[in-house]
């Protein structure tokens, strides 16, 4: 526990106190006990020699001709040994430090995990929460980055960032006390290990939602011409609105004091995704607005894969939240087909290839990404006849457990994402409801097992069994991996 004054520097006037470890106790330092232990062996040792050492000597001579040549083994147990001295030396000066170990409606709750009974637990409610500011501790052998949870002037809680966020990350913090405490002051800049990773696209997104509150300086939608983020991207034209937001067709502009990402070029085209941000903490729909722009950056930001949209860049401004994303010129899956009507089985064939391609991609990040809105409106077809998969809002982290909300289009939504537990599987069924869409012009029936021959008798019998595979009701029945699907469709042939 030290001292501050109001400032937040040591010295004297106004004293605040800052706690930082569990109890505001020094860490123990366990060099005694191995003292002890070591001792202890000798002492052992000596009294067994003097009054057995005949045994003694049976002892020795049994463990130089049966295990002599497993010297190796002594060697392993004795580095082990070492190890773990060292890495408990290592920790030593971080064992009591205060860890967030829950953050909830009520506030902040901090401890150590697996602390003991006799160890205190500090809890700040949200209403007592005036400030989180970022620093730089410069007085030990080296800088340690900390974030400082005042109450009031006199009191304020240390936490080291490298620590103190092991259980509870600290976007989660910082973005429930935003929500909970929407007066307190933010004082907080990027960590370096964020700077060190200089992934703008999703990182300092919701440290710049934390900015100050104030007006809109811009009315409706933006306009052509219309400059953002610091005049790098221009405005052209509105691709279109939607429940979640507006998409604008924007220019990457180049000019003086201007940093451009080494992945975008001066006049490269790119979509930008505006979201509404909520000026209020209590506003529920916005809020729910912030968090799908949270849940979509935060997913494309980790995904690379030739057939999904790229994710350029992430910022807020003006009370809006922007996506910078890669432009793809072309129709999507379903806009083509009310144009031409339904695709032949081998165009099929090629489209649903580079759909289960996606899909075990999706699948083999960890934990697995469930998309949930595989439909034709979210496959965009190039020009060079290949598609791109976008749209990840409403995607999600598989984790086996019921969700609060349904979402996805009626036709192509599984069973069990109707009954709000998806699963990989369930990007299979939408596949399978895409495919029927692709070789019959017609959505299929909600919940059914659909077969295109019925609807389109030129449909290939092989590619229908595949389709009504792909949407059976039950998982033990439906394809499970889209390598298999990939081979069955390969067996038909492509364009």
């Amino acid at each position: 526990m030290s001292a501050l004054n109001s400032n937040g520097k040591k010295g004297t006037g106004l004293r605040c106190i800052v706690v930082e470890t569990v109890d505001n106790k020094q860490p123990e330092d366990y060099k005694h006990v191995y003292l002890k232990l070591a001792i202890g062996f000798a002492v052992a040792f000596g009294f067994i020699f003097y009054s057995h050492q005949a045994a003694l000597i049976g002892l020795w001579n049994l463990l130089v001709l049966h295990f002599a040549r497993d010297w190796w083994l002594l060697v392993a147990a004795a580095s082990l040994l070492c190890v773990g001295i060292a890495v408990d030396e290592k920790n030593k000066g971080t064992r009591g430090l205060l860890r967030v170990t829950r953050v909830d409606t009520k506030g902040i709750v901090m401890g150590r995990p697996g602390q003991k009974r006799t160890e205190a637990t500090y809890f700040i409610p949200w209403n007592m929460l005036t400030c989180i500011e970022s620093g730089i501790d410069e007085t030990g052998k080296q800088p340690q980055e900390f974030i400082l949870l005042r109450m009031g002037s006199y009191l304020a809680y240390k936490l080291r960032r490298d620590i103190g966020f092991n259980w509870i990350d600290e976007q989660t913090l910082l973005t429930k006390a935003r929500q909970h405490a929407p007066n307190a002051k933010y004082l907080i800049e990027r960590s370096s290990t964020d700077v060190k990773r200089n992934d703008s696209r999703y990182t300092n997104i919701w440290l710049q939602y934390l900015a100050p509150s104030g007006q809109r300086t811009r009315k409706g939608h933006l306009q052509p011409g219309d400059m953002l983020n610091r005049g790098r991207f221009e405005v052209i034209r509105v691709l279109g609105a939607g429940g979640q937001g507006t998409a604008y067709l924007a220019k990457v502009v180049e000019a003086p004091n201007v940093e451009i990402s080494d992945r975008l070029e001066d006049g490269q085209l790119v979509a930008i995704k505006e979201y509404i941000l909520p000026m209020h903490a209590n506003d529920g729909l916005s809020t729910r607005l912030k968090d799908s722009l949270d849940n979509e950056a935060k997913i494309l930001s980790g995904i690379d894969h030739p057939n999904i949209v790229t994710l350029y860049d992430c910022f807020v401004e003006d009370h809006r939240g922007y996506m910078v994303l890669e432009y793809i010129d072309g129709p999507s899956l379903r806009a083509h087909i009310k144009t031409t009507g339904p695709a032949k089985s081998l165009l099929v064939v090629w489209w649903a290839i580079e759909i289960c391609s996606i899909l075990r991609y999706l699948q083999s990040l960890k934990p697995p990404i469930i998309h949930r809105d595989l439909t034709p409106d979210n496959l965009i077809w190039k020009s060079d006849r290949h598609i791109k998969l976008f749209d990840f809002t409403v995607a999600h982290k598989f984790e086996a457990q019921r969700l609060a909300t349904i979402v996805g289009k009626q036709s192509y939504m599984a069973p069990e994402q109707v009954k709000g537990m998806p699963c990989p599987q369930s990007d299979i069924y939408s596949l399978g409801a895409t495919m029927y869409f692709l070789l019959t012009g017609e959505d299929p029936e909600p919940l059914s097992v659909a077969s295109p021959r019925a609807v389109n008798p030129s449909v290939d019998e092989k590619l229908d069994e595949i389709v009504q595979r792909c949407m059976q009701f039950d998982l033990k029945k439906r394809y499970a991996d889209p390598k298999q699907i990939e081979k069955d469709l390969s067996e038909i042939g492509g364009p």
